[in-house]
């Protein structure tokens, strides 16, 4: 009997303590991660240390020129980054990372890797952010639609990236975006959803 009775003691003392222990480890790993992650408010008001797509500075209508592009890294450097990146579950590194390997491989010469990168870029900043590393994707993505001649998809790229400027605190290139938008007769006042 006593045995009996000590089982169901131990019993519902797992019962209890389990998922009090489950709890505990729940708020000590948010707490630590959050920890590791920097102020959401100060980084939307610090400049953002991924790669930005240079400032639009239009030297004509319908031309604009770009600074140069950072410091390009090996191609397989940036493919272990970003299966680190993946392996770690960490979203927000990826869109610069994408954003580096576009660069990459637009060094190269590989237009198909890079429109296939920067999609990447633009997808996982959307998802994940920085807002930054977003617009940069998406404003690439548009002067690459504007050169092969889809007017309509530029402008839809250049209203995300205008909108993703924006929510990154970055108001000069905001307008510069929207004057190139102007500039090529995109409606400004649209509204895109599921992107």
């Amino acid at each position: 009997m006593a045995d009996k009775a000590t089982l169901e003691t131990l019993l519902n003392a797992a019962v209890v303590a389990i998922p009090f222990t489950l709890l505990l480890t729940l708020i000590a790993l948010f707490l630590a991660r959050r920890s590791k992650r920097p102020n959401e408010r100060s980084s939307r008001l610090s400049p953002s240390p991924l790669p930005v797509a240079a400032p639009i500075t239009p030297s004509s209508p319908n031309e604009a020129t770009a600074e140069p592009p950072p410091r390009i890294e090996d191609i397989e450097t940036l493919h272990s980054k970003i299966e680190l990146a993946l392996a770690r579950g960490d979203k927000t590194a990826l869109s610069g990372l994408y954003y580096d390997l576009a660069l990459g491989y637009e060094h190269l010469g590989n237009a198909d890797a890079r429109m296939s990168a920067l999609r990447s870029a633009a997808g996982y900043g959307s998802l994940h952010g920085p807002d930054a590393a977003h617009a940069a994707a998406r404003l690439a993505l548009g002067e690459a639609a504007q050169r092969a001649g889809d007017l309509t998809s530029a402008c839809e790229q250049w209203q995300m990236a205008r909108t993703a400027f924006l929510q990154a605190g970055e108001t000069d290139q905001h307008e510069r975006v929207e004057k190139r938008m102007r500039e090529n007769g995109c409606p400004t006042d649209w509204v895109l959803t599921d992107f």
